[in-house]
């Protein structure tokens, strides 16, 4: 079965995500997935943010890989099929309620990583990678690997960050509004709160990564840090700090950051740059912050 470059490299990225879940939360590597396995992907796929087209196309990927094997398919299950329903038609009804982050809440999932990942090297790309997707107010497409196998070099490369001092200069190669790859440059500057500075974490990341060539963001074996990855070691912190029951998601950044820029009094011209926003959307992202 013929597969164009782009689809392989998104179903190969939704396959490792399958696997990665199950690894996690302790499920046997079973082929034929049992339809429990791929509930469950689909329910953490869904509090996570995504909406039901885009769980679709995961299962789409799990569908090919078991076709393509000779395996039975449960991607199809009657049960997974309703329940996508059923968040379709509640998506309808509502408007997008993911919560932003806030720079206090920031702070709290700072002192939450040490504690949470697995060495030192981890937790200074996991703070990284957050504090460039709040104050850079990027979308995780931009910041990260979609999976293992990535090799589009969509995401942040090595080479698009120049540490400089007092600021970092971040190329964005391409975006969902710059499709034609014209490229965008981002300069964040330092922050007076030390523990969120994103001068101050992108550039200690650089000490412990060094000047390799490739994705910016990589773990200490050269493997590409991943949007599942980043987003579950997050999404645990989230947990400990006591905000598990509200609608978090990797966009939350996105959402924190030009909802804190309205609530520092921001004009609509300065949120649209910061968020390179060209049209009137940008008052979508701005919310309540949460009391952190």
């Amino acid at each position: 079965m013929a597969l164009a470059p782009r689809t392989r490299r998104k179903y190969g990225a939704a396959s490792e995500e399958f696997s990665d879940f199950r690894r996690l939360r302790h499920l046997e590597q079973l082929w034929p997935a049992p339809v429990e396995h791929i509930q469950q992907f689909v329910v953490e796929l869904h509090w996570r943010g995504l909406t039901p087209g885009t769980i679709k196309g995961k299962l789409a990927a799990l569908s090919f890989y078991a076709k393509a094997n000779g395996i039975r398919d449960f991607s199809g299950d009657f049960r997974i099929r309703k329940m996508l329903e059923g968040w379709s038609r509640e998506r309808g009804l509502r408007q997008d309620d993911r919560t932003p982050i806030s720079p206090a809440l920031l702070g709290q999932l700072c002192n939450l990583w040490g504690l949470l990942c697995r060495d030192r090297f981890e937790e200074v790309l996991i703070r990284a990678a957050a504090l460039l997707a709040f104050f850079g107010a990027m979308r995780i497409s931009e910041l990260v690997a979609s999976g293992k196998r990535d090799i589009s070099k969509k995401a942040l490369q090595m080479d698009d960050v120049i540490a400089e001092e007092g600021q970092v200069r971040i190329r964005l190669r391409r975006s969902k509004t710059d499709q034609h790859g014209q490229g965008r440059m981002i300069i964040l500057g330092q922050c007076s709160i030390m523990k969120i500075c994103p001068v101050k974490a992108l550039r200690e990341f650089i000490n412990f990564r060094g000047s390799d060539s490739g994705y910016f963001f990589q773990h200490d074996n050269g493997t590409p840090l991943t949007k599942y990855q980043f987003w579950k070691i997050t999404d645990m912190a989230l947990e400990r700090t006591g905000f598990r029951n509200m609608r978090f998601g990797t966009h939350s950044f996105r959402i924190g950051a030009a909802s804190t820029a309205a609530a520092l009094g921001y004009e609509a011209d300065g949120i649209k740059r910061l968020g390179r926003w060209s049209s009137k959307c940008y008052k979508t992202y701005i919310r309540q912050l949460p009391n952190a």
